[in-house]
């Protein structure tokens, strides 16, 4: 069975492949003066670079929320402490080349205001775009943010209801085991009783046959009866 981490951490990593090339050909475009066929581009590009970085970011925020719940029992999904420290060092890495790659794409906003205040050539509507694009990615970041707050409220609760309900199954067992020692002890003792009483009914029987006073006979039989209805009060 594939493991879920790696398969998303493989579509992290062509991700951020993908959005180097974007980069690239990003920053050519953003660096000089644009024709309106490059303007059209360069707003593609621009776009694509942000859906990117976002679909990273999830990814990276769902790597994160198996981290977590590995690190609380890495047993239970046959990982090692080294293990769970390189995948978390893999997610850290990611978000750095992402911080990067944000950065990278605010560099323009801030040329274009000193152009502006210069004299230059940026229009306000391509700034008032690229100032959209970093506001909508930092709300975005927010978002996930806050959801990842409430899905680790969600997860300390269900390990807390996890560690009860392991505790009650704990206790359960152990009065299973006492209850089963007494029910072995009480096979013992209707075995010895048993043991007992069948000796006895054999003595009867023998000392009935070699007897001939039937007067004797029926005491015997009342004692036998007697004893049985002793030891049927006993054990009800």
């Amino acid at each position: 069975m594939s493991d879920p981490f790696v398969i998303v951490q493989e579509d992290v990593t062509a991700s951020f492949d993908q959005a180097k090339t974007l980069l690239v050909s990003w920053r050519k475009l953003s660096g000089k003066r644009r024709s309106p066929q490059e303007e059209n581009e360069y707003q593609f590009m621009t776009d694509e670079v942000y859906s990117t970085a976002n679909s990273i970011n999830t990814d990276l925020d769902e790597l994160q929320e198996t981290i977590d719940v590995a690190r609380e029992a890495p047993e239970d999904y046959g990982l090692s402490l080294a293990q769970i420290s390189e995948r978390q060092s893999f997610v850290d890495t990611g978000r750095k080349a992402l911080e990067e790659m944000r950065r990278a794409l605010a560099q323009p906003i801030s040329k274009a205001k000193a152009k502006v205040k210069a004299g230059g050539g940026a229009t306000d509507e391509r700034r008032k775009q690229n100032e959209h694009h970093t506001v909508e990615f930092n709300h975005h970041q927010v978002q996930q943010q806050v959801l990842m707050e409430q899905q680790d409220e969600h997860l300390d609760a269900m390990l807390d209801t996890v560690r009860n309900l392991h505790g009650i199954a704990g206790t359960m067992n152990t009065e299973l085991d006492d209850q089963a020692i007494l029910l072995d002890d009480m096979d013992d003792l209707v075995d010895r009783t048993q043991s007992k009483l069948t000796a006895a009914r054999n003595t009867v029987n023998k000392f009935l046959r070699d007897q001939n006073n039937s007067s004797l006979r029926v005491i015997l039989i009342l004692f036998v009866v007697i004893l049985v209805l002793i030891v049927l009060i006993i054990f009800t």
